[in-house]
């Protein structure tokens, strides 16, 4: 964070997002950060006020001006979304590569599913934005922290609180009120509590953390008894919404209303999520319990009342989400109602799922009625989503309602800020004849279409090529593409030169060479070399070597990978001085701290021919290298004996023998692989020797190839010594690591130390949280012939394994049936639907006739329903 921050204050446009679980300190380590950034005073921080409209946003993005910490708390409220979230990366994209409106930085921060889901799909705006951004924010304080926090407690009883009370080290949860919270919702009244869950299974099945009032309402009477909710008072939800609203050492109690109306001290109108709902109250839940809700009710379904709470009350936009919670849940019918109620607010991506799920129930029925309330209610403004869609409406055979659908002209209403997904609604609309919109939405597009992200002004010039649209391939170049576009990714800039090239526009192609050239980041050698292969084959040769020579000086060198590309580059476009540079600075500068990526740079120096580039790096790395990755040592070896440095080599080897790090048996199995052929026969029984004895061996798969390699130079005393010694202490709870190292004891013929190894019972023992490496196990378990502990296992893992992974999932439930634990596989089966693995569970038994319906959230297979219950 330091780093980035000193950036900003240089003078250069930064970001940085901070990712970690709930109240692990990422707000306040941005909020620290920003010290020298106030001290040298002259800069603001702008927070966007309403998370929940992304547009919002996206207009406000463009008034950003240099010196503006731009603080982007939660950041999947506004990058989230689907194509929502794309035009806000897209618009922050622009703001980081604007030199005139430098510096500016932003601030984020994640929990970690949230990166995961935002960073799914390959090549979106958000990915990219993301990628290089992100700082991982431990969750517990290690190493020198916890003294230097018993000594900073002595001023501070708050402090000394927590680290006697907090469990694993959670410093900042505790403080941030996380035990307390648990408290006052494990002591609530049921009415209380009833909210509290209501709230809970709203956010994990995906409604925004803006929930309403009436939602919390409707949805809270479904999680009490019949008698509970006899003994309501009138005024039940008062008391229950003063209850949960109060605070928690400080912190926001469990459920906290959201404050309508513009911000303190701001000027200015400001649409707040309450307006959003026409004025309802909105409440928050606390971040601390939103965790804890999606960790402990991950295997529950909500009741039927929660379901129609939601259909109901829930927010407009989270409709569909909760839809593809239900359906993935079996609960056919509520998913329909979800859908079909964002379909009537316009969700063309509901309206889909709507038609698609009721042709998957009703085969033969040749109702057309969803197909028209879907034509008729969607909105027009997603160009994808229609041309999904009309897609869908064509392959069903509802031509009428295609008709219908074209006759609201959604080539007048498409949205042009993404150039990529009006292309798909321009093919799809040519695909069915729809001629005069295609000529349309073409001609819309090449006037006012954005301009700034190159990737989609690349997809949209092509899209135009292929349909022969002519005159808007010339309008589109005429408000001059080159000129416009952002520069802040390499990678985007080469698709970009490749259209403007196949359109003949080679005055272009050299006006964004050019600026491209000048301008464009250098802090990713890669991408900066898949920007001069552009430059190289668009002819810009001038354009190469400006900037071949800018990125020999300057590129950085903190991934010697990445180097490792840019050099090849070099040699392929001829830039043979920028070589020489970039060769000499990389030698005597680049970091030694990942021998793996230093080993690839040396390979490539010898490649190019940089000789002694190669021997100032050999040196280096021999004598100073860190020896704590013996995998990275071997590599190395191995380059500098293909390179013939024999010195450097037999110091490496000296050095690596007799220190190198024991911690990492895989790793150290590596290094002896990669001796054996090098005849160094004594540094290899030195490594051996120190191995069997002193080799960590909390990780038996890397124990595993540790005893393989010793059987391949012979040491069978130290094979009998480490197979010992891993048998009685090896770590059990990695069934990946486990059964290979079974497998290894079993072909060393140390039988003895397998029966050591099962007596420690490692069914008992393992993780449940890879259902693969579970299923695996069982199966060596079973060669062994350990029928009791395959027994154990199958009948914890039937109860407990993670159900995260479908396919892993799948084949565990294949494993269990080959076993015949028919008990266990129905057990297994019968959490797959709280997992949203619905589908998986039809493919068990007779399960796809019983509950061809789905089921009710009980678990009873559902009646047969249409769409006139709806």
């Amino acid at each position: 964070m330091a780093r980035v921050v000193e950036r900003a204050a240089d003078g250069h446009s930064a970001m940085a997002v901070l990712v970690a679980g709930s109240s692990a300190g990422k707000t306040r380590a941005c909020w620290q950060a920003l010290g020298p950034l106030r001290q040298a005073g002259g800069w603001r921080l702008w927070h966007p006020y309403d998370p929940t409209r992304p547009e919002a946003a996206v207009q406000e993005l463009d008034r950003v001006g240099p010196r503006t910490v731009v603080w982007l708390n939660e950041t999947q409220d506004y990058l989230g979304g689907g194509e929502a979230g794309d035009r806000v990366a897209a618009k922050l994209h622009t703001l980081l590569a604007d030199t005139s409106r430098a510096p500016v930085l932003v601030l984020g921060t994640l929990w970690r599913q949230h990166h995961t889901d935002l960073t799914r799909r390959p090549g979106s705006q958000v990915r990219q934005l993301l990628d290089g951004t992100i700082i991982e924010v431990p969750e517990t304080f290690t190493g020198t922290d916890p003294a230097a926090l018993r000594q900073a407690a002595d001023a501070d009883p708050r402090l000394a609180e927590a680290i006697e009370h907090a469990e694993d080290e959670q410093i900042t949860q505790y403080l941030a009120g996380g035990p307390e919270l648990l408290d006052r919702f494990a002591t609530a009244q049921p009415e209380a509590k009833a909210v509290i869950w209501a709230a809970m299974d709203a956010r994990r099945l995906g409604h925004r953390n803006a929930l309403p009032l009436p939602l919390l309402e409707q949805a809270a009477r479904a999680y009490l008894t019949d008698l509970q909710d006899e003994q309501l008072g009138e005024d039940w939800l008062d008391q229950a919404l003063a209850y949960t609203a109060r605070p928690c050492k400080g912190a926001r109690g469990p459920v906290t209303r959201i404050r309508t109306g513009p911000p303190r001290n701001q000027r200015g109108h400001h649409t707040t999520p309450a307006a959003e709902h026409g004025d309802v109250p909105v409440y928050r839940l606390a971040d601390y319990l939103d965790q804890h809700g999606r960790a402990t009710r991950a295997d529950q379904i909500p009741p039927i009342g929660f379901w129609a709470a939601a259909a109901a009350h829930a927010h407009p936009t989270d409709l569909r989400t909760l839809g593809d919670a239900a359906w993935r849940r079996g609960l056919y019918r509520d998913a329909a109602q979800l859908h079909k109620n964002a379909t009537a607010h316009g969700d063309a991506l509901a309206a889909r799922s709507l038609v698609d799920h009721l042709h998957q129930l009703h085969p033969t029925n040749t109702d057309h009625r969803p197909a028209t309330f879907t034509a008729t209610h969607i909105a027009l403004d997603d160009p994808r989503a229609v041309a999904d869609l009309l897609g869908g409406l064509r392959d069903l055979g509802a031509h009428d309602q295609v008709t219908a659908l074209l006759a609201r002209n959604p080539a007048a209403h498409a949205a042009l800020n993404n150039p990529s997904t009006v292309g798909f609604l321009l093919d799809r609309l040519r695909q069915i004849g729809a001629q005069d919109q295609v000529t349309a939405l073409a001609s819309r597009a090449a006037a006012h279409a954005a301009l700034d992200n190159p990737d989609a002004v690349a997809d949209l010039l092509g899209g135009l090529r292929d349909l022969g649209a002519h005159d808007q391939v010339t309008a589109l170049l005429a408000r001059n593409p080159a000129a416009h576009a952002a520069l802040n990714n390499p990678t985007s800039v080469r698709p970009l030169l490749y259209a403007l090239r196949q359109a003949g526009a080679h005055g272009q192609v050299i006006a964004l060479a050019d600026r491209a050239a000048a301008h464009v980041a250098l802090d990713d050698p890669r991408a900066v070399s898949y920007l001069l292969s552009a430059l190289w084959h668009s002819g810009a040769q001038d354009q190469v070597i400006a900037l071949a020579g800018r990125a020999a000086a300057h590129v950085a060198l903190d991934d010697p990978l990445a180097v490792s590309f840019l050099l090849s580059e070099f040699r392929h476009v001829r830039a043979d001085d920028q070589l020489a540079v970039l060769a000499d600075r990389a030698a005597a500068h680049v970091a030694l701290d990942n021998l793996s990526a230093v080993a690839n740079l040396a390979g490539k120096l010898r490649e190019v021919g940089a000789d002694d580039q190669l021997a100032v790096l050999a040196d280096r790395a021999a004598a100073h290298a860190a020896l704590d990755n013996p995998s990275a040592v071997a590599n190395l070896l191995y380059t500098l004996w293909q390179a013939q440095r024999h010195d450097q080599a037999t110091a490496l080897v000296d050095r690596a023998a007799a220190h190198i790090a024991l911690d990492n048996p895989s790793a150290v199995a590596n290094l002896l692989y990669a001796l054996r052929p090098a005849g160094a026969h004594d540094q290899v029984a030195v490594l051996v020797g120190r191995a069997a004895v002193h080799v960590a061996l909390d990780d038996p798969r890397g124990v595993s190839y540790l005893l393989s390699e010793f059987r391949h130079v012979g040491a069978d005393g130290q094979v009998a010594v480490l197979a010992g010694r891993a048998a009685a202490h090896v770590a059990l709870d990695d069934p990946a690591s486990v059964r290979p190292l079974l497998y290894a004891l079993r072909q060393a013929g140390a039988h003895g130390q397998v029966t050591v190894l099962l007596a420690r019972s490692p069914a008992a023992h393992v993780a449940l949280d890879n259902p693969r490496a579970v299923a695996d196990l069982l199966d060596e378990l079973r060669d062994v012939g350990a029928d009791d502990q395959v027994a154990v296992l199958a009948g914890r893992a039937a109860a407990h394994v993670a159900l995260n992974d479908p396919s892993a999932v799948a084949d565990l439930l294949d494993r269990l049936q080959d076993v015949g634990v028919d008990d266990q596989v129905a057990a297994l089966a019968s959490r797959l639907p709280a997992a949203g693995l619905f589908g998986r569970f039809l493919r068990v038994d007779d399960h796809a006739v019983r509950y061809r319906f789905g089921q009710e959230p009980d678990g009873s297979a559902a009646a047969p329903w249409g769409w006139e219950d709806l």
